[in-house]
């Protein structure tokens, strides 16, 4: 039984094939360090036979990198946030690697500090809220922290990048494979401390048809804000074009309330990044972790 309410946890215990699980740690050292995020992760195939990996892709130039190991070599915890590949360790408590290729070494140690979640009945675990219950649901999607601190060094081929104070940002995804189409965009490198966004858009198959389902959370002057399929939030517009991608959400809080949110994210040069298809990871993406981000947030009317 997977531990639904505790989604950074592991989920897949009983899975034997056509099933991924990856866990999505991102880090912002600013200006000066730019952004790096890591991603450990399993892959089952339709065989049952597969592997594990750790991705990692690096902000300023675009690079990315694929490192592979024996499916023996992954472990992760069901209860609570814990996880290894080899002897590359990912946890509440920050990330200790080192990634040898052959050709390329990128060694890191970071610590974590508190992490920001946002808080869910137990009827309605996690994000996904009553989709978490949704038999045959082709991924998952889990919020991890909204933002914590971060503080440590990134070193590839033996020149270091150092991490002081900077933000961190986790989420994870599961099941058999990424939808056919989506859009993802995260930012916590705002002026103010703790303000953080995480918007997705996906087309989802369900029922042999598929719906355009997104969820939105966001960190906003100390409020915690959740727009999503299931609880009466709307895309008012969407429009994207080579450069941008322009996302107006509207949500009725009540008759007199309404909260309307608008996200500008200006593209990036990016590199390929590798996504599941039946569990293995055989489909190639493109993913930049520096694009730009401008949000603007509306609430108008009266409070009842």
């Amino acid at each position: 039984m997977r531990n639904i309410w505790m989604p950074e946890s592991f989920q897949g215990k009983s899975k034997k094939r056509n099933y991924f699980e990856g866990w999505y740690f991102k880090h912002s050292a600013g200006m000066a360090g730019g952004v790096w995020s890591f991603i450990p992760g399993l892959a089952l195939g339709p065989d049952g036979e597969g592997y594990s990996f750790v991705q990692v892709i690096e902000g300023r130039t675009g690079r990315s990198w694929w490192f592979q190991y024996p499916l023996d070599a992954f472990y992760a915890a069901e209860g609570g946030l814990e996880v290894r590949v080899g002897e590359n360790a990912f946890s509440s408590r920050g990330l200790l690697a080192k990634l040898d290729d052959g050709s390329t070494c990128i060694e890191v140690e970071l610590q974590y500090g508190s992490f920001s979640q946002h808080s869910f009945p137990f009827w309605s675990p996690g994000v996904m809220g009553p989709f978490t219950f949704m038999p045959g649901m082709e991924c998952n999607h889990g919020l991890v922290s909204m933002d914590h601190s971060v503080d440590g060094f990134v070193r590839i081929d033996g020149q270091t990048t150092t991490i002081a104070q900077g933000r961190g940002y986790s989420e994870k995804d599961w099941g058999r494979s990424m939808p056919e189409a989506w859009i993802w965009t995260q930012s916590n490198d705002f002026p103010v401390r703790g303000d953080s966004l995480m918007l997705s858009i996906a087309k989802i198959p369900f029922m042999g048809t598929s719906f355009r389902g997104f969820l939105c959370t966001a960190v906003l002057g100390g409020k915690k804000y959740l727009f999503t399929t299931y609880n009466g939030s709307r895309i008012k517009k969407i429009a994207l074009s080579d450069s941008e991608i322009i996302c107006l959400i509207t949500k009725n809080i009540s008759k007199h309330l309404a909260i309307e949110l608008e996200i500008l994210a200006t593209r990036s040069r990016g590199d390929i990044l590798r996504a599941p298809v039946s569990g293995l990871l055989s489909r190639r993406i493109s993913e930049a972790v520096d694009a730009g981000l401008r949000v603007r947030l509306n609430i108008s009317g009266e409070i009842d």
